[in-house]
């Protein structure tokens, strides 16, 4: 999973297409989409391939590229000389073009029916929305891609697509992953005593081959797509007193162990879920039949550890440099930070909690499930889980997800480089995380499908891949921002429009209300809505203004109609 790191930096140039896109109206961005993807939203449905990321000058509406194929080449000549992107006369013209055309069908990235909704859960009321972003200037791998993401917490996108932009300016993420998509189903037998738990051990891992292909049969259409369960694994756990003090014995049993039967499943390019489920129902009869346990529970485990997915990036020190502060100043900021969530569960549960906000809203806008996903991070949060993946016995040391660290680039030393220009300032997040790109929900809602179709429809891996590197970039924005200036100058000012929203502004008159709350520094409901009553009478005021010109205009046309009502009369008496 190693990969071999590279000191040159890459020079991209793919940013151009998306400089300014933040400044644009909802409207404006929506019609870029249409520009730069045009497979996936020309059609009534998105395409299921698409063959590239970007569009090149060959795949382009009027064959006028926004963009440019950067599969082979990332310098600056691997620009077209005719692409628009350098002439905002000729994007604003096609992007009027296509907005008439816009106008006659809504965006199709919007909500859920309300009829779809209704037959996916049970007492279904109603939708709730949330807004879907685009986080901007992530190269993975080489690869430039645009990943969207679904959340209410402002900040988060502008905090991700700013620290990749930092990043993606060297070399880039470095994402792995690994080979298999895999998941566990575990089967719990009970009642075996503990002079017979060897027997039953023994007689599991001796029948291993029938146990793999009975269950199997409860997968059989995952085996026909080259994958189900390949391999079974035994755990034996020692069984502890009910932590409640008052809980009262009720059964007789006097085992010491759980017995749990681990099964893994290669599930494909799904998440794999109800495919283990049905696995360990499916085939817990027989294990039970092999060990004369009873049954226990027979369901999906969402700790995964044999499907890691690893983001790292590593770049030279003085790109940290921030105002006054230069770059080895940040990284020790950011070095401490770091090594000071990894001893105390407080902070580090708010620093995880800052990498899952980017992958759940990433989840979220791709149709994983998040909960899981979430879960299984904390769960690996704790050292005990990492240090002793066969007890999986947490040692109660909640830590930092990610690490952080300097090394010096020995290729730079030997070049001959001072020592502050060989440093490196390295990141890295390693996550069990299991998703998948097909089944499940995914053809329940269109959104999904849009989203997946602007990353490039990605396989599970590369989709595992890009959530991890969301995670690193957005925990790296957020310890940058607290090493140099704090957080809240940038997350408020960005929250100010929630506010204004909350404090019931017009939809037209948000930005002005947030930008007057930002100019005063006074972000609150109650400077909102003084903002809000000053707008609204500037309004009446506007309006009674053009009320009277109109009256004046409406006096001026009638004093010019009676004139030429006169000069009419007088030139008809000379005709006479």
């Amino acid at each position: 999973m190693s990969e071999e790191r590279k000191s040159t930096p890459v020079h991209v140039n793919h940013q151009v297409t998306w400089s300014g896109f933040y400044k644009k109206s909802l409207h404006e961005r929506q019609t870029q989409l249409k520009l730069v993807f045009p497979h996936v939203f020309t059609s009534s449905t998105p395409s299921s391939v698409v063959s590239s990321v970007y569009v090149t000058p060959d795949t382009s509406p009027c064959n006028s590229p926004i963009s440019v194929d950067f599969s082979t080449k990332t310098n600056d000549q691997n620009i077209h000389p005719h692409s628009i992107v350098n002439n905002d006369n000729a994007v604003k013209c096609l992007i009027n073009k296509l907005e008439a055309f816009s106008n006659k069908k809504s965006f199709p990235i919007n909500g859920l029916d309300e009829n779809i909704a209704d037959n996916m859960i049970e007492n279904c009321i109603g939708t709730i929305g949330l807004p879907v972003g685009l986080a901007l200037n992530f190269i993975i791998n080489g690869k430039p891609i645009i990943i969207p993401m679904a959340i209410e917490e402002p900040s988060v996108i502008a905090g991700v697509s700013g620290s990749a932009k930092t990043i993606s300016a060297y070399n880039g993420f470095k994402a792995t992953t690994t080979e298999r998509n895999t998941i566990v189903a575990q089967v719990c037998l009970l009642d075996i005593s503990q002079e017979n738990m060897n027997f039953a051990v023994d007689k599991i891992l001796h029948h291993k081959s029938e146990i793999i292909a009975t269950a199997n049969k409860y997968c059989d259409n995952m085996v026909k797509r080259g994958g189900g369960v390949y391999d079974i694994n035994v755990r034996r756990i020692p069984r502890k007193a009910n932590r409640n003090r008052k809980h009262y014995q009720i059964n007789l049993n006097n085992f010491t162990e759980w017995l749990v039967v681990h099964i893994t499943i290669d599930v494909c390019n799904a998440m794999g879920a109800n495919c283990a489920s049905t696995v360990a129902e499916g085939v817990a009869p027989f294990l039970a039949e092999l060990t004369g346990g009873r049954i226990g529970l027979r369901i999906v485990s969402n700790l995964n550890v044999e499907r890691m997915s690893k983001a790292s990036f590593r770049i030279p020190l003085h790109m940290l440099a921030y105002k006054s502060l230069s770059g080895k100043e940040v990284a020790a900021r950011i070095i401490e930070a770091y090594e000071w969530a990894e001893v105390d569960p407080y902070r580090a549960t708010t620093h995880n909690k800052g990498i899952m906000n980017g992958i759940d809203a990433v989840a979220l806008a791709t149709g994983q499930d998040w909960r899981a996903i979430e879960a299984a991070a904390h769960a690996w949060a704790c050292n005990g889980v990492r240090t002793d993946n066969d007890n999986f016995q947490s040692s109660n040391s909640y830590g930092s997800l990610t690490t952080y660290w300097i090394e010096k680039d020995e290729q730079l030393a030997t070049a001959g480089k001072t020592d502050d220009e060989c440093l490196m300032f390295c990141g890295e997040l390693e996550l069990p995380i299991t998703v998948g790109t097909a089944g499940g929900v995914l053809k329940t809602n269109q959104v999904y499908t849009y989203n997946l179709a602007i990353m490039g429809n990605p396989n599970a891996q590369e989709l595992a891949m890009s959530m991890v590197c969301i995670g690193l970039a957005q925990n790296f924005a957020a310890l940058r921002a607290l090493a140099t200036e704090g957080i809240q100058r940038g997350h408020m000012s960005l929250h100010a429009k929630n506010v204004a929203i909350a404090a019931g502004c017009p939809t037209n008159a948000v930005t002005s209300v947030a930008q007057k709350m930002i100019e005063k520094g006074k972000i609150t409901l109650s400077s909102a809505k003084n903002f809000i009553e000053i707008y609204m009478n500037e309004q009446v005021d506007i309006h009674k203004n053009l009320l009277s010109n109109s009256f004046k205009i409406e006096d001026k046309l009638e004093k010019v109609c009676d004139n030429l009502s006169t000069l009419s009369s007088q030139v008809q008496c000379n005709i006479n």
